[in-house]
């Protein structure tokens, strides 16, 4: 088992790392919130009852940032009428999502039965890595403005109700040809049931994160304001992990946090884990930065894509969604792995990370001591920590090692991380602490999607995951 006080001063031991997307990375998280939106336009007279509304994305793999608005979102029931469930518009982060749900708003919805949705967006903002694995800051043509579901079953919206999910499939709504890129968003709408149980201890992370600056803690409440949307509205219990601190009267508005979360019944989320993010020393501002590294100076830093961030200095987050950091690494730094995965042990491999196996391809996350935004924008590290990011591609052979399921995935076409770290395969484990986001076992031959850590093995990669989007772990 990997001591993660090996990687961590004293006075950040108890610090967990950022996760996943985050991440925001600028990241934007998704702009999300569980926060309930106000009454919105609707000639649907029914009474209404709150609904979690959750946002994920269907990927990319050429993309590494992939910001958009979503304007509005009507839902249209059986007899024609409609109602309004997002009163503002907010900009979300696609690519920290991929393999990864965040909260996107609480809304009041008219019990009713509905049959299509029609989701309006504008703003699109693109940074791919082109074949030469170069990253391309793009402008995109938005060809459209307007999206239209209808639903191959009618969702019934009512008091057992828990969240619907939105997902924008980055995969068919993006078009690269040479330099021009085109934005044609494609989404699909569904229900998604509520959690029967809480996740265990020991899971690396739920599937479900949200990041964020908090604006009040205490009892068994925490609400935090995410880098785009309403704020959200998380309860705890004693089951809740808390990493960097002890009780939620601890936390100070202003502070960064990272919250691992799952829907129950009657659409409350519950945090499984919050993490506090650390603050830079000599009292300056906390920002986060998360996001692919596209290339290493080793000894002196690294560039990044940057998805999502937070902190006074990059706020608001959209501003950094498709910007390429420069980052400053001194002796000073900090370098470990995220306190989210709490099982790594058993592997035949030393899971590590440090300036010296930190390479193109990984996903961070950034603590930054201090930012500067004019063009080009850089950032000076004082914590850098290796965070979930989601791999898709083939299953190419199976096999276990101890508790781990054990897969090949060979990468997808256009992968952008492929091209970044020029691997073609990636070794794959799963456990029990793999959550499954879907119900089918996974086989040779499958196309499949992982979220974990990658870990550089002198030139070889492996992932340890911790939610499978697209398949249960199978023997």
């Amino acid at each position: 088992m990997i001591d993660r006080t090996t990687f961590l001063p004293t006075e950040i031991k108890r610090f967990l790392s950022f996760a996943a997307g985050l991440s925001l990375t600028a990241g934007l998280i998704a702009g999300c919130s569980s926060a309930i939106s106000p009454d919105a336009v609707s000639n649907i007279t029914s009474a209404a009852v709150d609904v979690p509304v959750l946002i994920t994305d269907a990927p990319s793999d050429q993309l590494v940032s992939f910001s958009l608005t979503l304007n509005t979102i009507v839902l249209t029931d059986s007899a024609g009428k409609t109602v309004s469930i997002l009163s503002t518009p907010t900009t979300v982060e696609i690519c920290h999502l991929n393999g990864v749900q965040a909260p996107l708003i609480t809304a009041k919805i008219p019990q009713d039965t509905y049959v299509s949705a029609t989701i309006t967006f504008s703003n699109p903002q693109i940074t791919y890595i082109s074949s030469s694995a170069t990253p391309v800051v793009a402008t995109p043509t938005l060809a459209t403005t307007s999206y239209t579901i209808t639903f191959q079953s009618p969702i019934t919206i009512n008091n057992s109700s828990t969240s619907l999910l939105v997902d924008l499939l980055a995969g068919q709504s993006v078009a690269i040809s040479g330099t021009t890129v085109t934005v044609t968003p494609v989404f699909s709408l569904k229900p998604v049931p509520p959690a029967t149980a809480v996740p265990p201890m020991g899971k690396n992370g739920t599937g479900m994160e949200q990041k964020g600056t908090v604006v009040s803690a205490g009892g068994t409440t925490l609400v935090i304001q995410p880098g785009s949307g309403p704020n959200f509205t998380v309860t705890t219990n004693s089951s809740t992990v808390l990493q960097g601190f002890t009780a939620l009267s601890g936390l100070t508005a202003g502070q960064l946090v990272e919250v691992d979360f799952t829907v129950m019944t009657g659409g409350v989320y519950l945090a499984s884990r919050i993490e506090l993010e650390p603050a830079p020393p000599n009292g300056q501002p906390q920002n986060l930065l998360t996001g692919p590294i596209t290339s290493v100076a080793a000894g002196t830093g690294f560039k990044m894509v940057v998805m999502q961030g937070l902190g006074p200095s990059v706020s608001p987050v959209a501003s950094a969604a498709t910007s390429v950091f420069s980052v400053t690494t001194n002796s000073s730094t900090i370098w470990a792995i995220t306190p989210q995965f709490v099982s790594l042990s058993g592997l035949p491999f030393t899971p590590s990370f440090s300036p010296t196996n930190v390479v193109a391809g990984q996903t961070v996350g950034v603590i930054a001591s201090s930012i500067s935004t004019p063009a080009p924008p850089s950032a000076t590290a004082a914590n850098v920590y290796l965070i979930p990011q989601t791999v898709g591609g083939t299953i190419t052979a199976k096999a276990t090692s101890g508790i781990y399921n054990v897969y090949t995935l060979t990468l997808a076409s256009g992968s952008a991380f492929a091209a970044l770290s020029g691997a073609s395969t990636i070794t794959v484990y799963t456990s029990s602490a793999t959550v499954p986001m879907a119900t089918n076992a996974i086989a040779v031959n499958n196309n499949v999607r992982f979220n974990g850590l990658v870990f550089n093995l002198g030139g070889k990669f492996a992932m340890v995951a911790g939610c499978s989007p697209d398949g249960a772990p199978g023997p």
